[in-house]
């Protein structure tokens, strides 16, 4: 393109190249104290209004993603406060059954009274020592000897 010729903003370009037009500063400074000048300034007039209308769309997105997030936050909540219950039910559950367990192991040691416990299973054992001497002797046939020399 030859020349200079002005687009729709006003500007006058003053070059085309690969990247799109190029504008002089001069033009650029002008056209920019014409519109902030001119009461009906048309070009900022129209970029502020697509600006507002980009700025609720922007203002709306925020607020629901802070929706969503307090949403996700609360749920974070209740299920940290719902972990937390269940742990402590837990910690108190195993504490019970400790303690009953404790109190059950003494009921156990009270009743069982160890130190006669001892005497019992070494009377059991020799019990036991005896009735297998007499199976041998039975198994041989001597036992009955002996029952009848005791009549």
């Amino acid at each position: 393109m030859s020349g200079i010729h002005i687009d729709t903003t006003g500007l006058h370009v003053a070059k085309i190249d690969k990247y799109g037009p190029a504008y002089t500063k001069k033009s650029v400074i002008n056209t920019v104290a014409a519109e902030v000048e001119s009461i009906n300034g048309s070009y900022i007039t129209r970029g502020t209004k697509t600006m507002t209308i980009d700025m609720q769309k922007a203002t709306h997105t925020l607020t629901d993603a802070e929706r969503m997030f307090a949403r996700a936050i609360d749920s974070y909540q209740a299920q940290t406060a719902a972990l937390a219950a269940s742990a402590k039910k837990c910690s108190g559950d195993v504490r019970q059954a400790a303690n009953d367990l404790a109190s059950g192991l003494s009921k156990v040691e009270k009743t069982a009274n160890f130190a006669n416990l001892e005497r019992y299973v070494n009377l059991l054992e020799r019990a036991a020592a005896a009735m297998q001497m007499l199976a041998e002797l039975e198994k041989s046939g001597k036992l009955d000897k002996i029952a009848g020399a005791l009549k």
